[in-house]
């Protein structure tokens, strides 16, 4: 995807963004993406909820996709759904300040790299939630 194709997704309509509502380190980056997300550019729903939203494109995720596996990041308008680190990479894309990690979001070995490093966080998402106190109900990210 081109960096105009980008740029032309991101101001159309907001990236979904399924994660996790029973992991706490889910939550509390959920939480943080919703105070930075100043332009409105993404929609955060609980992974858990995709299912029953009477959207063609989450229902497909929900149903196609490993969601509790990783972050999944969708966009309706192209059905296009994004797993992982390139997840990742496409939420910091739209943020303020995505103007930076755009021209890297086709360069396999910063994608790789970041890939990498989600992986090894997503494996241990549980524990680093637990050594961060962010496990309970105290994390619920408001709608």
């Amino acid at each position: 995807m081109t960096l105009d194709a980008v740029t032309t997704v991101a101001s159309a309509r907001p990236l979904v963004v399924l994660y996790d509502r029973d992991c706490g380190l889910c939550t509390a980056t959920a939480a943080r993406l919703r105070r930075w997300d100043r332009g409105g550019r993404l929609e955060l729903l609980p992974l858990q909820d995709a299912a029953e939203t009477g959207r063609p494109a989450l229902a497909a995720a929900a149903r196609d996709l490993p969601l509790d596996a990783a972050l999944h990041v969708v966009d309706e308008s192209t059905g296009s759904a994004w797993v992982g680190g390139d997840a990742a990479l496409r939420i910091a894309s739209v943020l303020p300040g995505g103007g930076a990690v755009r021209p890297f979001l086709g360069v396999a070995p910063f994608r790789w790299i970041v890939g990498a490093g989600y992986a090894l966080i997503a494996r241990n998402r549980h524990r680093i939630g637990r050594w961060l106190r962010l496990e309970g109900p105290v994390c619920v990210v408001p709608r």
